[in-house]
């Protein structure tokens, strides 16, 4: 019920927000930047000891910068305000990831487990310019 009477608002004033198009952009702006610097950079195995804290206030300064750029500054420039987002939430995570470090020995465990070691990815792969042996057929 919040949803649709928000919907409704966002629609009747959509010309105050710069049209429907400049409701998404502001949206995608707004929120798929912040977000996706921690998710993105966390698949690295640099950033595996980055840990919430890092994610989450890179979340919250990145919409918080978009929120300033957007209504405090008013800024109409689309370049500043998809901008500004994206370049605070990765500095943010970066700067508090590197001094908050968190290692996680439960995670450390899993990715040993599902990483393989270097010594089986060398027996596993054949050696370049030779076929693969193929199994030896009993006649």
């Amino acid at each position: 019920m919040v949803f649709i009477g928000v919907s409704m608002i966002v629609a009747i004033e959509a010309d105050h927000f710069g049209g429907v198009l400049g409701i998404i952009v502001g949206l995608v702006a707004a929120v798929m930047g912040p977000i996706s610097i921690p998710m993105l950079l966390g698949l690295l195995p640099v950033f595996r000891r980055f840990g919430p804290r890092a994610a989450l206030s890179s979340w919250a300064l990145g919409l918080l910068g978009y929120l300033l750029v957007k209504f405090v500054l008013d800024s109409t420039d689309q370049t500043l305000v998809i901008v500004t987002p994206l370049a605070t939430s990765l500095v943010v995570y970066i700067v508090v990831g590197l001094i908050t470090s968190e290692p996680d020995d439960t995670a450390d465990a899993i990715t040993a487990a599902l990483s393989p070691s270097p010594d089986e990815e060398r027996a596993q792969a054949p050696a370049a310019g030779r076929p693969a042996a193929s199994p030896a057929v009993p006649e």
